[in-house]
């Protein structure tokens, strides 16, 4: 795991909270300049409310103040109220109730609607003073409203600018650290730091390898994620359907965003209560999972996880998350290319010194044997003479196998696919061993156990993986020892087995010696050989869709071995 050392950053993710004080007068002054066509009902609520409110306050100081109490005025605040909350429509109306209300029931005689002399003169001044201000502060309250959602459109253009400019960055930065090493997991490791907390609270980065996913980079805000992380790895192991949906951002190729997370969705992927309560102690928000896919392969899956206060992600972020799969995934085939062409050009000058050191060993016994006899072929005796031929011929069939190996091994390489036939391997190999026996008076056996069925394969390869397998059991094993050859049916197809009782191999290096160039320790001392033999074998039994192994004989010696599938015709189904 990577434990994340950044200082936190106030950008996306982190949201700094506004006073309540300030929330709360600016949440007034949204609901004071709400356009009026949103709700017109609400406008002519306020308007009755206004009125109802002046006119119990009106009784109240009618109570307390007797005759003093003052009317209109207290009627012109309402109109005042409405003309700001609710716009013109609504002050206009509580300009005429008010004044019908006052007349009826403040003016003298109450309940008596007959306006006459002064009280007309108060009651024009009334309804010209609500009207002016209905509309002044109707323009006013329009007017507010204009700035309001003027400076809310700026705010939301600099914040889409800001995030825009933060994604730009992030983007830049990821680039930065892409190109900053060719080492794969140093690389990505950089990658998921560089994203926490910038733009998500927790990274991982998975690669594929086979049929399964490897985590590679780790990355987290929090100590309490890293063990949700690590958790949910453990399980995801045991969880099929957690599997499933990890492929699914991978195959898909467009991954898998997950804006809400929550118990029905832990549910869907199979999880029962102890996860979910170990992974909901985080908080956990919004998930992201994109492909890492570059030159039309997937190579893996990015995953970014909020939790806690941060929001969720939206689409902005995905489309972000999924230029950071792109880039991570270009950056990574870049560096696995880099990595195979060291590889290629470390085996090229392993094979070119190694050749260099096998092939001197025979052209100069070949040349300096055919040197001697060509001058001094007269003077030599007859025993000599045969020593050197059979010096010429032994080192001569050295360099054919040598060369054959490297034909054949160039061939199958070049060769995607194989050409098989049904081979019944109790037939071939009767007549096909008596020309590999090792000769010099060594026991060579061959014995069938059942009788398989046909297998697919190659009869040319199968001749060079067993001229390999019986040359390399009669190199290291001492000139004593018997050579066994054993064909065993199988349910799936058929197995051929060269078993020696030799020095054998260790079993930690079972699996080194198939591969090319690889030359036991123990065993190099015994016989030279440029390592090519048994890597030969391994990659012919592959092309025929076969395996082959290599384990210690109790009692001593080494079994070398492989499987050959059964041959089905296309179309059958067994």
């Amino acid at each position: 795991m990577l434990q994340q050392s950044r200082p936190a950053y106030h950008g996306t993710v982190q949201r700094v909270a506004p006073q309540p004080a300030v929330e709360r007068v600016q949440g007034l002054i949204r609901w004071v300049s709400a356009p009026e066509a949103r709700d017109h009902r609400r406008g002519y609520l306020i308007a009755v409310a206004a009125v109802v409110v002046v006119v119990t306050i009106r009784i109240v100081l009618q109570v307390i103040l007797e005759d003093l109490a003052p009317t209109f005025i207290v009627f012109l605040s309402a109109v005042i109220v409405v003309a700001l909350f609710a716009g013109t429509g609504p002050a206009l109306m509580t300009t005429v109730a008010c004044l019908v209300i006052g007349e009826w029931l403040f003016v003298p005689p109450a309940l008596d609607l007959r306006i006459g002399g002064g009280d007309a003169v108060v009651g024009i001044a009334f309804l010209l003073e609500g009207t002016a201000i209905a509309v002044l502060g109707g323009r006013l309250r329009a007017a507010v409203t204009r700035l309001v959602v003027s400076e809310g459109a700026a705010q939301a253009r600099e914040a889409e600018a800001r995030r825009a400019n933060e994604a730009l960055r992030t983007l830049a930065d990821a680039g930065m650290e892409l190109n900053a090493s060719l080492d794969l997991d140093t690389t990505l490791r950089s990658v998921a730091s560089l994203v926490v907390p910038r733009f998500a609270d927790a990274c991982t980065i998975d690669l594929v390898e086979g049929t399964e996913l490897r985590r590679v980079a780790t990355a987290y805000a929090r100590d309490d994620i890293g063990t949700a992380l690590e958790l949910f790895a453990t399980i995801s192991a045991e969880q099929p359907e957690l599997r499933r949906a990890a492929w699914s951002a991978l195959l898909g190729r467009g991954g898998v965003h997950i804006a809400d997370l929550n118990e029905a969705v832990y549910r869907r992927l199979g999880l029962s209560d102890t996860p979910i309560a170990a992974i909901e102690n985080i908080a956990p928000r919004s998930l992201l999972m994109v492909p890492m896919a570059a030159r039309e392969q997937i190579l893996g899956v990015m995953s970014f996880l909020r939790a806690g206060a941060s929001a969720p992600f939206d689409d902005d972020d995905y489309e972000l998350a999924q230029q950071l799969g792109r880039r991570t995934a270009i950056s990574a085939d870049n560096a696995r290319l880099y990595a195979e062409a060291r590889r290629a050009n470390d085996a090229k000058d392993e094979f070119l010194g190694l050749m260099s050191h096998e092939l001197r060993t025979p052209i100069t016994v070949i040349h300096g044997g055919a040197r001697v006899l060509r001058s001094r072929g007269e003077t030599i005796d007859r025993e000599t003479a045969d020593g050197l031929l059979r010096d010429i011929e032994r080192e001569s069939e050295r360099l054919s196998r040598m060369l054959e190996n490297l034909l054949a091994l160039s061939r199958v390489e070049l060769d995607h696919e194989v050409s098989v036939e049904p081979v019944l391997l109790q037939r071939l190999l009767p007549g096909l061993l008596p020309g590999l026996a090792p000769g010099h008076g060594r026991e060579f056996s061959y014995t069938s156990e059942g009788e398989p069925d046909a297998v697919a394969a190659e009869p040319g390869y199968i001749e060079q993986i067993l001229r390999n397998l019986v040359g390399n059991a009669v190199k290291y094993s001492p000139p004593d020892v018997p050579i066994e050859v054993v064909l065993r049916a199988r349910p799936e197809g058929a197995e051929i087995a060269v078993l020696d009782r030799g020095f054998g191999v260790p079993p930690e290096e079972a699996e080194h010696i198939f591969e090319r160039f690889y030359r036991s320790d123990r065993t190099s001392r015994l016989a030279s050989g440029a390592g090519l033999g048994l890597a030969v074998c391994k990659r012919l039994v592959e092309a025929m869709s076969g395996e082959v192994w290599a384990r210690p004989r109790e009692g001593g010696g080494l079994e070398v071995g492989f499987s050959l599938p059964a041959y089905r015709e296309e179309g059958v189904e067994v």
